[in-house]
């Protein structure tokens, strides 16, 4: 027990009882592909730094323009290689010009030209991939990512793939606060109550479904009148939704013409990032009903964004960011929560992460 001068805290990990707890606890897998950052935020040239669960690397474009994921510290005096450079499609530290290649091997050292053999070293080397615009790191086991498969979205695969505008986002939250967001979607009716930022009216919760590694919860829906979103998507083929906690992806499809992918990378305890995928069917320019010509649709999609998508998500950002605090100033307070979905994505986050315990301590 704290005593007078110690602060209180929520409950660590191996603490908690409840699934509230537990789940507001628990890392994640790093056994699973993960989205680090939007592609062409990462130029030739451009090396950046990726945080996850404590873990640094340095991102970068390779021979030819692939990803090249590496561990964050040069051999030598374990500098960031993430304040250094690109030069030759490798990455050279900043402090001696030690420089790697894609596999993470010494490949030389910039501007030493004393004739002496490279020194055998090097440093990890994390699997990395693009996909719909976004790079992927697999930072857990790396015999795993050959067999563990990256998300599959149908919208954006085929001959006719959906209008797609990614963003992301730095948050001040677990990412239990963000499922939370995603799978209840009865804020909707108070927390976006603006003309752009309006976007469905919600009825009764139709389904609740869990399975080994998701979660799924149905919602009936309508296009809200007073808010933009009906002009742009003109109608709804159905009046359902569906919302899916596929760990450790969260994905929301509504009325079979517009979804929302979202992947979350855990920072640390209580930050994380969003990458965001809002896909649509057959966006419509406001008021005119129709499709942009294509030689418009992307400042069409750069409009859209900034008027619609971006101010949406602003105040789910606030929302999370918000319950954050709440939780740790009063997660003592009893569990009140009657949306169903909520206990089973608690229960889903904790087990897993109780599950990739089990297995590094057998390791």
């Amino acid at each position: 027990m704290p005593t007078a001068t110690e602060p209180r805290r929520p409950p660590a990990f191996g603490e908690a009882t409840t699934p509230r707890h537990r789940a507001w606890s628990a890392g994640f897998d790093p056994d699973y592909w993960y989205a680090v950052e939007i592609a062409a935020e990462v130029p030739a040239g451009k090396v950046i730094e990726v945080r996850f669960q404590g873990t640094s690397v340095a991102l970068f474009r390779g021979e030819g323009g692939a990803f090249v994921a590496l561990e964050d510290r040069c051999a030598h005096r374990q500098v960031k290689l993430s304040d250094g450079f690109v030069h030759d499609c490798k990455l050279v530290c900043r402090y001696h010009g030690w420089t790697f290649d894609h596999t993470g091997r010494l490949a030389g050292i910039l501007d030493d030209h004393s004739g002496r053999a490279v020194l055998k070293a090097g440093v990890r080397r994390y699997p990395c991939v693009e996909k719909y615009g976004l790079v992927f790191i697999f930072f857990g086991d790396p015999e795993l990512a050959t067999v563990r498969p990256l998300p599959h979205i149908p919208e954006l695969e085929g001959e006719d793939p959906w209008s797609v505008i990614p963003i992301s986002y730095t948050m001040r939250c677990h990412p239990t606060s963000y499922v939370n967001n995603v799978m209840d979607s009865t804020h909707v009716a108070t927390l976006h109550t603006k003309y752009n930022t309006r976007s469905m009216v919600y009825g009764k919760v139709t389904h609740c479904t869990t399975t080994e590694d998701r979660v799924v919860v149905g919602h009936e829906i309508e296009l809200d009148p007073r808010g933009m979103l009906r002009h742009i998507l003109g109608r709804l083929d159905t009046n359902r939704q569906e919302a899916w906690y596929e760990y450790p992806y969260l994905h929301v499809h509504v009325g079979g013409v517009t979804a929302l992918w979202n992947f979350m990378l855990p920072v640390d305890g209580r930050n994380m990032r969003l990458f965001l995928l809002s896909c649509a069917r057959q966006p419509r320019i406001p008021f005119l009903g129709v499709r942009p010509p294509a030689a418009l649709t992307r400042p069409f999609l750069a409009l859209a964004k900034e008027v619609l998508v971006r101010p949406l998500f602003d105040e789910d950002v606030w929302s999370t960011e918000a319950e954050q605090l709440g939780y740790e100033a009063h997660f003592d307070q009893p569990e009140i929560d009657p949306h169903p979905s909520i206990r089973p994505c608690y229960e889903l986050t904790a087990r897993k992460w109780s599950e990739y315990l089990a297995r590094s301590a057998r390791a």
